[in-house]
């Protein structure tokens, strides 16, 4: 049930229309079967799966409540709860990528005639709903919750389907304090609305359409040479923002509407001036998360500058991980940690004026180029063992070592108007222009409603998934 389809519309209408007129009580337990019935229509497979992984940590956060009650230490109960979760996703998400590991450096045949006979499907949201538990468990550790959750909140906080897919990853001091209080007014509504509306532009018109071009040249990057091979890494980049900014829009305004406020996960990143200010903006609920979570419990910045950069980059290594077992998303942290650290090092000798013109016509481009080259890695990760040898091949073209290519790129144009699209929804988020737009409301949500419907119209109702869902 995808946020751009029909069953999600009719869905929402019934949700939306009966969730009003009823208590307050009874609007909880509608989220609850609202949120079940929209995993169920995914995965009705895992959803068992699922529930029992939110039931064994409920248990195990009654368990922490406990002992800390007793003023008792909660450092092994946690680690331990920790690694049931993680044990957990790596079954699922990890079995094959060290298995491959582990038969390549021991060329044992034993290994792999065991790990081709054993097949495994990944679970719809491990990856985030693993991360969300997590930090649930340590905010109760760390006293940052202090009272004892209760059930139908818990399995709520986890399972609120706006976010339930591909976040934002929720922060239990942000969210539980408003599950007993929604709240709507006509300026959530009318924020509501517009964030559906964005977003679904972003997911439907840029990010699929971009989609159609890019994906044939990642296939046979040989094909083509280096400057179309470098034009289509700019719109990647475009179509993985536009698909998860769309789809946190989406998720953003549905919550509005339902009279919840989750995080933002995206402030116009491509107008950032460092790789730094770039994790502020670009999926910030997971770069906060790795930093309260991992950078922070690694030491972060207490042992000097090189632990604080190596810390750094072993974040960064374990976030790109954290995106698909595969070395491809493996060396796109390693990647951009390297950036970072050499950002960092840079910063020691250079010092740039971030407020000066001539800085931000400098660095925009520069961080924007370096972010877009990682994207090699990214975009080449779903070919499977052949992630590698396609990532190779890319790199080979942008080097200019391919013989073909110009003329066999038809849609230059295209892709072009595509990216500056995508910098047009950066500048709004980046300057925080929505504000100005939302003085024609009137005007402006009604005239955008009737372009949309025209689009959906012409491109068809955008019925892909969305990126992040596979992760």
């Amino acid at each position: 049930m995808l946020f751009n389809s029909i069953p999600f519309l009719v869905l929402f209408i019934i949700l939306y229309t009966v969730y009003w007129n009823v208590s307050q009580p009874r609007k909880k337990l509608l989220l609850l079967a609202s949120s079940i019935l929209f995993y169920a229509w995914f995965s009705h497979y895992f959803l068992l799966h699922f529930l029992l992984v939110i039931i064994a940590n409920y248990f195990a956060s009654n368990y922490l409540f406990r002992l800390k009650s007793k003023n008792a230490n909660t450092s092994l109960a946690l680690k331990l709860v920790i690694a049931g979760n993680f044990i957990n996703l790596a079954v699922f998400k990890y079995f094959y990528f060290f298995s491959d590991i582990a038969i390549y450096v021991t060329g044992s045949e034993w290994l792999s005639s065991f790990s081709s006979g054993i097949h495994i499907i990944l679970p719809l949201a491990i990856s985030f709903y693993t991360f969300q538990i997590v930090a649930i468990q340590v905010d109760i550790h760390r006293n940052i919750i202090t009272d004892k959750i209760p059930f139908y909140d818990y399995v709520l906080f986890i399972i609120f389907f706006p976010q339930l897919i591909a976040g934002p990853i929720m922060r239990s001091n942000h969210f539980l304090p408003q599950i007993n209080n929604p709240y709507i007014d006509y300026n959530n509504m009318i924020k509501g609305i517009y964030f559906i509306l964005g977003g679904l532009f972003k997911k439907v018109v840029i990010a699929d359409n971009i989609s159609g071009i890019v994906v044939p040249v990642f296939r046979d990057p040989s094909s083509y040479d280096a400057g179309v091979l470098l034009l289509v890494l700019f719109g990647f980049a475009g179509q993985v923002y536009s698909d998860f900014s769309g789809y946190t829009d989406i998720a953003r305004g549905t919550a509005f509407l339902l009279g919840y406020n989750i995080p933002e996960n995206f402030r116009g990143p491509f107008l950032s001036t460092s790789f730094r200010d770039l994790w502020a903006r670009w999926h910030v609920t997971l770069s906060t998360w790795l930093r309260d979570y991992l950078y922070i419990p690694l030491g972060g910045n207490k042992r000097g500058f090189f632990y604080s950069n190596l810390n750094m980059f072993i974040t960064m290594c374990l976030g790109g991980l954290w995106h698909g077992a595969s070395l491809n998303f493996l060396l796109w942290g390693a990647f951009l940690g390297a950036l970072l650290w050499l950002e960092r090092i840079l910063e020691l000798f250079v010092k740039m004026d971030e407020s000066k013109l001539v800085t931000k016509l400098v660095k925009i481009p520069v961080v924007f180029l370096l972010f877009s080259l990682s994207g090699v890695f990214f975009g080449t990760a779903s070919f499977g063992k052949h992630s590698w040898e396609k990532a190779l091949q890319y790199f080979n073209g942008l080097l200019g070592n391919n013989s073909s290519g110009a003329n066999s790129f038809l849609r230059f144009d295209e892709l072009v108007l595509y990216i500056i699209i995508v910098f047009v929804f950066n500048f709004i988020q980046h300057k925080e222009q929505e504000y100005k737009i939302r003085k024609l409301d009137k005007v402006f949500i009604p005239a955008f409603s009737l372009v949309l419907l025209f689009l959906l119209g012409i491109y068809g109702d955008g019925g892909a998934n969305f990126v992040y869902f596979q992760f």
